[in-house]
């Protein structure tokens, strides 16, 4: 029997396009409020536009494979999204697959950094997001009578890339990276608040020189009964 799976929150469809190419019998479709980037996409990959923080109508459909990478971070009301994804999408004996962060876990190596993560903590708590999501999913998912096997596994990345594993020293590069990318963007959604260029060249400035940081990333998977 052919699979089917659906990804909600795809972004660039990195995911999608890697499990569509390894399962080419599989039907896979990748949903993201923003169209993907214009590349190419294997011929069993669909695409939907949906916002899915908000309702979003699959009709009847239920998918053997529901999956998500590091969505519920940065999304309002997160836990009820992923109940709501877990409950509509995944079929009795599907998979339930979710990567995502406890940005919490990065304490950072001076005061920009410190002063930078509360006054981000501050502005998710007003937008009801949950900077530790990652570290609560397990436990999210378990409450779901459907889904009474839950698995995972915290992965620490090294931003320095100076652990002993080569593959979680790239990743931890690479995540140390996107926190640089990101950090400009959330700074100047914070100027109003009073978060200064200053503050965001310090900060920008700790975050390269950082080194030892380690950022948990939460690996959760289960299947549903029933």
């Amino acid at each position: 029997m052919d699979l089917n799976a659906v990804e909600p929150g795809c972004g660039s469809g990195a995911w999608t396009i890697q499990a569509a190419t390894q399962f080419p019998a599989a039907q896979i479709l990748a949903v993201d409020r923003s169209p993907l980037p214009n590349r190419f996409l294997p011929a069993n990959i669909s695409f939907q536009i949906a916002d899915i923080s908000k309702e979003v109508d699959f009709g009847d459909e239920k998918f053997d494979i529901v999956h998500t990478r590091f969505v519920l971070f940065h999304i309002p009301n997160a836990h009820d999204v992923l109940r709501r994804i877990a409950q509509q999408l995944v079929r009795p004996g599907g998979l339930l697959l979710i990567e995502d962060i406890d940005l919490l876990s990065y304490v950072g190596t001076g005061p920009a950094s410190r002063h930078y993560i509360s006054m981000v903590k501050q502005m998710y708590d007003e937008r009801g997001i949950d900077m530790e999501i990652g570290r609560k999913i397990p436990e999210t998912v378990r409450a779901l009578r459907d889904f009474p096997n839950v698995q995972f596994q915290k992965i620490s990345l090294p931003f320095g890339g100076n652990g002993p594993d080569d593959s979680l020293n790239g990743l931890g590069l690479a995540m140390k990276q996107s926190f640089v990318r990101g950090g400009d963007v959330v700074a100047e959604v914070l100027a109003p608040k009073g978060f200064t260029h200053e503050m965001a060249v310090k900060y920008r400035e700790e975050l390269e020189k950082d080194n030892e940081s380690l950022v948990d990333v939460y690996f959760c998977w289960a299947s549903r009964v029933g």
